[in-house]
């Protein structure tokens, strides 16, 4: 930690990837947080949104979670909010991109979950194809850069997580309600709403959560 970074954010690691052509790791006030093509995706304001939205969503320690799938791993801030509430629990995170794991394992500490496992694999794909044990909540997090991949919001998509859910398992998706997808994010909730008996929302400054099971 930099006494430093308090008074000026530092970039103390930078690299790209065939996925991803700008990855910066920068340390503001003491606490890393990660850039990729110059959108947040993990640090202090991600872990605030997250902690907000678990709130809201009454996602807590009181429900039954052993098994979880993270589609879209980034810098591992919802997979340790998630080791804290369900310390127990199996984790299973997925990302199309190596380097970002290998950042997360560096930089923001997920080497040090207990039960986490990291795939470097297409969710889409990964949901596709995936045959293992059911899973009691996945959490869909996926974003390229600024941006959410369209597949996200495909009927198709949704129904094989549905698929890979445990009886009584729910699903947590954080999406985008900023200009250019507010008619997607409504397009979601109403796909939501079809697939599962219970849906809620919750927003915080640009981002939608959905929960539904």
């Amino acid at each position: 930690m930099s006494v430093l970074s308090y008074i000026v954010p530092r970039v103390i690691y930078k690299t790209g990837s065939r996925y991803n052509r700008k990855i910066w790791v920068v340390e503001e006030a003491g606490k890393n947080k990660l850039l990729v093509n110059g959108a947040r995706e993990s640090g202090p304001y991600i872990e605030g949104l997250w902690r907000y939205a678990l709130r809201e969503l009454l996602v807590d320690s009181s429900r039954l979670v052993q098994n979880i799938l993270v589609l879209g791993v980034a810098g591992g801030t919802v997979i340790h909010l998630l080791h804290a509430l369900y310390p127990r629990s199996r984790i299973l995170g997925v990302d199309i991109d190596p380097v970002i794991i290998d950042v997360g394992h560096t930089y923001f500490g997920l080497n040090t979950v207990p039960h986490l496992e990291c795939k470097a694999k297409d969710a889409k794909e990964f949901v596709a194809s995936y045959s293992g044990p059911m899973f009691d909540l996945v959490v869909v997090d996926i974003f390229v850069g600024p941006d959410v991949p369209d597949f996200v919001f495909s009927p198709m998509f949704e129904r094989r997580v549905k698929d890979i859910l445990s009886k009584d398992g729910f699903v947590l998706v954080n999406y985008l309600r900023e200009p250019g997808y507010e008619k997607k994010a409504e397009k979601l909730g109403r796909l939501l709403k079809k697939l599962y008996p219970s849906l809620r929302s919750a927003d915080k400054y640009n981002n939608r959560f959905f929960l539904a099971e």
